[in-house]
């Protein structure tokens, strides 16, 4: 394990956000002398000058400086900057379409500075439509998330192949084998992830307590790869050995679980929420003996019913932190329940359909449980996971959100394919 695993995400190796916070302070100084005052005036000109200056201590700090806005969350690199929350600038310029800014501190002179102090201004004028394109400068990049990571704008995906009229039959026709782009995530940065998420269950497991404020840290940063990378949904983590089945089955069915719900028209902060319930769906089996657990072979009676307790306990363990933890709590208790309220377990003494996001979450549980290879089976081929969904269709799984999931993998394949 690494040292990051006993440690909440970036602690003790990441520079400082100080310099990266002044600059951007003195940026919101800069943008608002720009809007009061015109030419040379001295304010104008005085801000802009400490803007600058502070922009090249940050780019000293963080030579390849990469801000992301998104709603009212600051992202440095892959990190949330707790204290920039609800920042009014960070929010206006998300709106008006400028979700990142990417600097390179050798090509960043004064005059380009300039440059982005005019852009910026533009952008945050009351009538200006939200940026549709990247901005591009010497050494400065800006504009939307997607567009900036390469994405393809909604409706670049070539056109359907299948001829079959059946709701699941684009998705059921998609090749078995996944593109190397999917192997590759875990280089690109959530390793970290990783190595937090199975902090957060060692935690839960040793002092009976869940550290929500690294679970949100988790979910920003999930949230931020799943917006830049829509493309590595197919699945997003491969396991390295079945030792890291619960930590990567929590991280995938956190990303999945926002993808659907976003694709679904969720708001953002509804998005996270779902994630940290997917996140968290599985939290009970650190209650459960891990011999059990990790188990190669087929379990006896007794050892499913044990298995069968982690619903309950994971929602008795979130319960245990107070009504903020609600939804959290009853996607725990109700992930493994039949959609159509019938079947699964724990039952009910009068039957019920679960909540709508643990019918969301259960639909994206299953698909990376039945694709993910486990300590007691290999992974199912993506045919036969799909086929089995499509068989529980309106009886363990919910017709609607299902058809919503097979939507959402066939027009992410179709955008993987655009970019290969």
């Amino acid at each position: 394990m690494s040292t990051l695993a006993t440690a909440p995400m970036g602690s003790g190796t990441a520079p400082t956000f100080r310099p990266v916070v002044e600059f951007l302070l003195s940026l919101a100084q800069a943008l608002s002398a720009r809007t009061l005052y015109g030419g040379d005036h001295p304010s104008l000109t005085g801000s802009r000058a400490r803007a600058y200056e502070k922009l090249l201590a940050a780019l000293a700090a963080w030579p390849a400086l990469r801000l992301t806005l998104l709603d009212s969350d600051l992202v440095v690199g892959r990190q949330v900057v707790f204290e920039m929350r609800q920042w009014e600038l960070g929010e206006r310029l998300s709106r008006a379409g400028v979700q990142r800014i990417e600097f390179t501190r050798d090509r960043l002179d004064d005059a380009v500075f300039g440059e982005l102090l005019g852009v910026l201004h533009r952008a945050l004028l009351p009538a200006a439509p939200p940026l549709q394109q990247a901005v591009l400068l010497d050494g400065v990049r800006l504009g939307p998330v997607a567009l900036l990571s390469g994405d393809e704008p909604d409706g670049a995906a070539s056109a359907e192949t299948s001829q079959d009229t059946s709701p699941f039959a684009s998705a059921l026709a998609e090749p078995d084998d996944h593109s190397p782009l999917l192997e590759s995530l875990i280089a690109e940065g959530l390793g970290e992830e990783l190595d937090t998420i199975e902090w957060i269950t060692a935690e839960a497991g040793l002092h009976g307590r869940v550290p929500m404020s690294e679970v949100d840290t988790v979910i920003r940063s999930l949230s931020m790869a799943m917006q830049a990378e829509q493309e590595t949904l197919l699945p997003l983590v491969s396991l390295k050995s079945v030792d890291q089945y619960t930590t990567v089955h929590a991280c995938n069915v956190s990303m999945l679980s926002m993808g659907l719900a976003e694709a679904l028209g969720f708001s953002s902060r509804d998005v996270r929420a779902v994630g940290t319930a997917a996140l968290l769906h599985d939290i009970g089996k650190v209650r459960l003996p891990v011999d059990v657990l990790t188990k190669p072979g087929a379990l006896t009676d007794e050892e499913r019913a044990i298995v069968r307790l982690h619903p309950v306990e994971g929602a008795r363990l979130l319960g245990e932190r107070g009504a903020g933890n609600a939804l959290s709590a009853i996607v725990a208790y109700e992930h493994h329940v039949w959609a159509n309220g019938q079947g699964g377990y724990p039952t009910f003494t009068f039957a019920r359909v679960p909540h709508y996001v643990s019918r969301l979450v259960q639909v994206c549980d299953v698909y990376d449980a039945l694709s993910t290879e486990r300590p007691y089976r290999q992974g199912w081929p993506r045919a036969r996971t799909l086929q089995h969904m499509r068989l529980q269709a309106g009886r363990e799984l919910d017709y609607d959100l299902l058809l919503a999931f097979f939507d959402m993998l066939g027009r992410a394949e179709k955008r993987q394919a655009v970019r290969q």
